[in-house]
């Protein structure tokens, strides 16, 4: 809705205008959308709902607020626009004593939202269908009314469940406009439907959310090259309250740099993800190894250095194998696992825990370079 969307920002403009009263702004069942008292937004404001009913300003005092639970002292007047009453902005203070101010609040807010109505619908359909993309990524508790609001606008239903993809080109990841390339390049494929699904730019990368098939959107995203794109899939989702956490698995998945096809629901797949999240949320201290490793060895001799000890963890810790694949003798690869392993002063540790920490090392560094 129009009210919830502007609440917000209506709120901290106006608070300022005036001296940083308190102000709240209701919908029409009475419930505080935003307010300067951030506590009291979800309650029940019983003097905005008689404004909504009756169509007239409620001014409450203080020996009257036994009568209007949620309520403080202060005016309460509706707010219209084109005629119809969309909501309810209040002010806090002694009516006979704000009432100057109460009423330049009421013509301002108003103006604000007639002309935002006005400016509404403007804007085209390529800008709503950013902002709806933008909303169902964002936290739902934050976005589901903007959410809500905009899919009514466009005509437009997800059906479930929604395919989330985060689908990118690494060779081209930081030229200008190769996020639009990317775009038409999928729209070129003839299987989204805009009534249906929902795509767009998101950090140069096109973030898709496609609606009740995902074995042809699969099928589609298969088509593409293997050697210039990469797909990463999360977790289908069954609401709108799922979308947010499918793409931060996505988006995960295509920043840990792995295969052109990354779909979480693949086994091999959850495991890297589950070491990339992990490695997101201990960053600082893995920094401090990272920083650590990079300080004691040159650029040249840590990548030689990673490169060993990562080759002797994918042989399932086999010196013989990792030696062969790295075409050096046995015992050179062990001196190399040894000095990774003592620069970290790790050296002392079960076996497993050094390879899940190096592992862990290992996925900051790629960061750093990509």
């Amino acid at each position: 809705m129009l009210l919830e969307e502007l609440a917000k920002d209506l709120v901290e403009v106006t608070s300022s205008l005036i001296g940083g009263r308190t102000i709240n702004v209701m919908n029409t069942e009475g419930i505080i959308v935003a307010s300067t008292e951030g506590e009291r937004v979800g309650s029940y404001h019983r003097g905005a709902r008689e404004a909504v009913q009756t169509g007239k300003v409620v001014n409450i005092r203080k020996d009257q607020l036994s009568q209007y639970p949620g309520a403080k002292e202060g005016c309460n007047m509706p707010l219209r626009v084109n005629g119809t009453v969309i909501g309810v902005v209040g002010i806090y203070g002694d009516p006979d004593e704000i009432r100057d101010v109460a009423h330049l609040l009421e013509v301002y807010a108003a103006k604000y939202y007639q002309m935002e109505a006005m400016l509404r619908p403007r804007l085209s359909e390529a800008a709503l269908r950013c902002q709806l993309l933008e909303a169902l990524l964002s936290p739902p508790k934050d976005s589901l009314s903007t959410v809500y609001s905009l899919m009514d606008r466009l005509h437009l239903r997800l059906t479930f469940p929604v395919t989330t993809a985060v689908i990118s080109e690494p060779r081209d990841l930081s030229l200008p406009g190769c996020g639009d390339a990317l775009c038409q390049r999928l729209e070129q494929l003839d299987f989204l439907d805009p009534r249906t699904d929902i795509w767009g730019i998101v950090e140069q990368r096109m973030v898709l959310l496609a609606g009740a098939k995902p074995n042809r959107t699969l099928q589609a995203l298969r088509t593409l090259p293997e050697d210039g794109y990469r797909v990463s899939l999360g977790t289908p989702s069954a609401s709108l309250w799922e979308i947010h956490q499918a793409y931060r698995q996505a988006d995960i998945l295509d920043r840990s740099g792995g295969g052109w096809m990354q779909d979480i629901a693949d086994t091999q797949t959850r495991c890297q993800y589950m070491l990339s999240s992990t490695a997101l949320e201990q960053a600082a201290f893995l920094d401090t190894l990272a920083k650590q490793l990079r300080e004691t060895f040159s650029p040249q001799e840590l990548r030689v250095l990673m490169d060993s000890i990562q080759c002797y963890y994918d042989c399932g810790r086999s010196v013989t194998a990792a030696a062969q694949k790295q075409f050096v003798h046995k015992n050179t690869l062990q001196y190399r696992v040894k000095r990774v392993l003592d620069s970290l002063g790790i050296g002392q540790i079960p076996a497993f825990w050094q390879e899940y920490l190096v592992r862990l090392v290992l996925q900051r560094l790629h960061e750093y370079e990509v």
